[in-house]
């Protein structure tokens, strides 16, 4: 969900001063008031090499100074250095690369440029958990639920369901594992997110190749639905996803028998539509995203710990409103094969039956016109 500014604001001051991760004291105050590296850079230069502003720019050192000074395995660090780790980190999440003349922009060597980035991601992804909620109190999935119906007319759904794919050069050992189905290696995140292009969550890294279904299947917030953690709620996903009581996926072409299951399709699709255009705004904005290089296969963790680390500073960008660099284009669609039909006269499932209720009435016309689903085609980048 999207909140101004000024309260994330009161969020960071709620992470300065709870779990241990503010005490204050003179040096911190000291530290606070003393000249930031990037005052010396104007908005626009900020911007173009980092793709942030600069109050949001300062929220995010701020955050790593903590980290950073209340985590016993790290030297603590004042405001400047600081500022050099990060805006390093930020240019190679924004470009992909870490150039010669931004290093000596701030001051750092390749070696230490490259712990810089490595000690940011790793501080940003421990704190996805902080900010990439899913909606868990019954108030906030309504919330979610209602702005879902307002743009495409399906209820009681708390999120789109999806996949992020990383493109990655594999290990030698089983380059076929990162392979899918758009034919070049990668890994892949699960990603939840709303109409508004806000991540509610990110889980599961894994090789690109790994089907969906057991993906999902193999989840926190899979099981957290399962164990009714979300109520009588579900996730809207793709036909590679398999119908649930907890993930609604489209009507297979063969099941389409009017316009109610015409126009729920529709719908569904433009509901879809939200994290495609989600998946593409974190890799317009972090263009390290369109390859990551080697991975190991003993481990995916440094792939992850990125990735993660972009997830968490694009909720942030749009908390702070942050504009796109670059004209939006959405992830393309992964093909999947059409799933067989289903044989004539066979029983329907439970969530077959609750899709179908669902569908006569949200998307029944009486007249026999087909239901028009709500006007509006999701979220803008930049609104908040």
């Amino acid at each position: 969900m999207a909140y101004a500014p000024a309260v994330w604001l009161a969020v960071q001051e709620h992470f300065f001063r709870t779990d241990n991760y503010y005490r204050p004291t003179s040096t911190h105050v000291q530290e606070r008031s003393s000249a930031r590296l990037f005052d010396q850079f104007d908005d626009a230069f900020l911007f173009n090499n980092f793709n942030f502003s600069g109050p949001c720019l300062t929220f995010i050192a701020d955050l790593i100074r903590v980290s950073l000074n209340n985590d016993a395995n790290f030297q603590p660090k004042d405001s400047q250095e600081v500022d050099a780790m990060v805006l390093v980190a930020l240019h190679f999440y924004a470009k992909g690369i870490l150039p010669k003349k931004i290093m000596d922009l701030v001051g750092l060597d390749k070696e230490a440029a490259t712990d810089a980035v490595n000690t940011v991601s790793k501080l940003l992804s421990g704190m996805a958990e902080r900010f990439i909620t899913f909606p868990g109190s019954h108030n906030d999935r309504v919330s979610v639920a209602l702005a879902i119906k307002d743009v495409c007319g399906i209820p009681n759904a708390v999120g789109v369901l999806g996949c992020m794919h990383v493109k990655v050069t594999p290990p030698a050992e089983n380059p076929t594992l990162y392979k899918n189905t758009l034919e070049f290696a990668s890994v892949m995140i699960q990603t939840i997110c709303d109409v508004d292009g806000n991540l509610l969550a990110v889980e599961r890294c894994s090789p690109g190749g790994t089907p969906v279904q057991q993906v999902w299947e193999s989840s926190v917030i899979s099981q957290h639905f399962k164990q009714g953690y979300n109520g009588p709620t579900w996730v809207i996903g793709g036909k590679e996803y398999q119908l649930s009581t907890h993930v609604l996926t489209p009507k297979h072409p063969s099941e389409v028998k009017n316009t109610a299951d015409t126009a729920y399709n529709e719908a569904h699709s433009q509901a879809l539509s939200c994290s495609l255009k989600t998946i593409g705004s974190l890799k317009n904005r972090f263009r390290c995203l369109e390859d990551l290089g080697p991975v190991h296969s003993s481990s995916l963790d440094r792939v992850a710990r990125v990735i993660y680390a972009c997830c968490v500073l694009h909720n942030i960008a749009k908390k702070f409103s942050v504009p796109l660099p670059r004209k939006l284009v959405p992830e393309p669609v992964h093909p999947v094969p059409q799933a067989p039909e289903k044989p004539r006269g066979a029983t329907l499932s439970e969530a077959e039956v609750i899709r179908d209720d669902m569908i006569v009435t949200c998307f029944h016309d009486p007249s026999g016109e087909s239901s028009q689903a709500a006007d509006g085609g999701g979220w803008e980048e930049g609104e908040s």
